[in-house]
């Protein structure tokens, strides 16, 4: 092979190697093989180019599908984005960074979210589609750093990725289903960083760690001092964990002194076809009943049904709802229960609370509708969409209801998948609830990733909050959340399933009185980091007036 000039783009940073036939070059050259692209596509075929490029996309994409439900794999996450990086430090132009980035993003998101087929397959492919356009433009962001030191790019990246994981949560009413954080619910250690900075804390550290664990590849072949690329990565990962867990217990506001609550949880596992067959409407409110019965030794202070648990309207069967008013009445117990409600011309996914006295005290409905499936945007516009998605419209409520029970006692309803918007639990929150509640419907997705992939979001509400969560849910799962986001007390069957099994579970469950720093302060971490990207472009905007890119000296004397 012909001596040439090996250009090998890191981060941050270029080196030039001559490529000769001395024995520490060839090893040297043997290793780069493996960790760089550029290097790949210089000495092999344009088609075997492009299948590396593919490769890297698939790989990315693969890995992070490993890292969520149904696998779980979490450590999958910390290396999911490295052939990614390696893939765009090609030198890459943003047409083809947004290309490579939109195709890595289309086949997660096609996998991750894939139980949205059991309702509909287009559907599926166009939120996928739309969501992928988030990872096209990390792909133009992760090129335009290129032009700064590799120390700005440790954090302008995460940055970066974290900022289009805010808007794809709150666009078009928000998705925040698949944000890289939630592969970690399981690791209570690291996720009490969300305390003080939300999910977006924790996918900040999974992307650098990315990011670092890429620049010790390259370092390593580089045959440079890799392993002073660990020491301060093991140092930023330990202090900021540690930062997490010590925001997440100060007291920042004391509302009173520790209580608790006792608990019912009913999981009555009704499938769609047995809950909208009309003769089966009277057994499976009574189903209902019966299994609340059994919580009753247990002298629970709140017994608690799923969303839609009563499968009907109301003002359609009156003598039936009676009896649940009854039901409460008649043990002294109160009762949460969801339903469809109706003002005027106007319906609502609601969650209902009686007292012990059988009176309905307050009614909450869901303020968050799911896009295309419980309402279609632009309808009139665009009739197909209807054919596609062939649903009603809910109206949204407009009140943060909070609940009270006899004994005091807070709490607020997050229904059906408010539980994946963290603004709405943290509102509530504010409005001094002690606990949350989700009640949900999942049977839709039956025994898929997607329960698994709910009760992630959830775990993140509580632990942003510091307040426990109870899951109500028809199929699964149905548990506790602890403050710290350790899942606790689950209905399941012999065998611990928990999905598609019908059970209940009562726990007595321990409120806390303290205010964290993200309920206090919001997003405020990814509003500082939305400022150091506008920071960085401005820097780079003066250095385009002067004739040269930022960082531009910067880079030539690593050459």
């Amino acid at each position: 092979m012909e001596n040439k000039n090996l250009k090998i783009q890191g981060i941050g940073h270029r080196v030039e190697e001559k490529s000769g036939n001395t024995e520490k070059g060839a090893g040297k050259e043997v290793g780069v093989l493996f960790c760089s692209i550029s290097t790949l596509c210089a000495l092999r075929s344009p088609l075997f180019c492009i299948l590396c490029l593919v490769f890297c996309s698939l790989a990315s994409s693969v890995f992070l599908f490993l890292s969520f439900p149904p696998v779980g794999a979490w450590p999958f996450a910390w290396i999911s984005l490295v052939p990614l990086f390696f893939l765009l430090d090609k030198g890459a132009t943003k047409r083809a960074a947004f290309g490579w980035s939109y195709l890595t993003g289309f086949i997660f998101f096609l996998a991750v979210l894939q139980w949205i087929h059991f309702v509909t397959t287009p559907g599926l492919i166009l939120l996928a589609a739309y969501l992928a356009l988030y990872f096209g433009m990390f792909g133009i962001l992760y090129c335009w750093t290129s032009r700064f030191p590799a120390g700005f790019r440790l954090f302008l990246i995460p940055a970066g990725w974290i900022v289009l994981e805010y808007v794809r949560g709150t666009a078009l009413t928000g998705f925040n289903w698949g944000s890289l954080g939630h592969s970690q619910a399981t690791c209570t250690g690291l996720i009490a960083v969300a305390s003080f900075a939300g999910v977006s804390g924790v996918s900040f550290l999974v992307v650098l760690g990315n990011v670092m664990l890429q620049q010790i590849v390259l370092a390593y072949f580089q045959q440079k001092a890799w392993k002073w690329y660990v020491i301060p990565m093991t140092m930023v990962g330990i202090v900021v964990i540690l930062a997490g867990i010590f925001a997440r217990g100060i007291p920042y506001t004391e509302v009173g002194r520790a209580r608790a609550v006792k608990v019912a949880l009913i999981q009555p596992n009704i499938s769609l076809a047995d809950a909208w067959h009309p003769a089966l409407k009277s057994d499976i409110v009574r189903w209902q009943i019966e299994m609340s019965q059994q919580t009753l030794s247990d002298k629970p202070d709140l017994i608690i049904w799923p969303e839609n648990s009563f499968p009907s309207f109301i003002w359609e069967l009156p003598e039936l709802f009676d009896e649940v008013k009854a039901f409460a009445r008649k043990n002294k117990v109160s009762l949460l229960i969801g339903a469809v409600t109706k003002e005027g011309d106007k319906y609502f996914n609601s969650a209902l609370l009686i007292w012990p006295n059988g009176e309905v005290v307050k009614t909450h409905s869901k303020r968050h509708l799911v896009l295309f499936g419980e309402y279609i945007p632009f309808r009139k516009e665009f009739p197909f969409l209807s054919d596609i998605v062939p649903i009603d419209d809910f109206t949204p409520g407009v009140e943060e209801t909070v609940f009270e029970l006899p004994n005091g006692i807070k709490f607020s309803v997050l229904v059906c998948f408010e539980d994946t918007i963290p603004e709405l639990a943290r509102r509530y929150v504010h409005k001094s609830a002690d606990f949350l509640v989700n009640m949900t419907n999942d049977a839709w997705f039956r025994d898929s990733g997607q329960p698994r992939t709910h009760l992630n979001n959830a775990i993140f509400r509580s632990v942003e909050n510091g307040r426990p969560l109870i899951r109500a849910t028809n199929t699964g799962e149905s548990c506790v959340v602890s403050k710290g986001g350790r899942v606790e007390r689950c209905v399941e069957d012999l065998n611990r399933r928990r999905v598609l099994v019908d059970g209940v579970a009562v726990a007595t469950v321990t409120l806390s009185s303290e205010q964290t720093f993200y309920t206090k302060y919001g997003e405020i971490f990814t509003f500082l980091c939305f400022l150091g990207i506008l920071g960085a472009l401005g820097a780079c905007g003066l250095d385009m007036r002067k004739g040269k890119g930022y960082g531009d000296d910067k880079k030539d004397s690593t050459r």
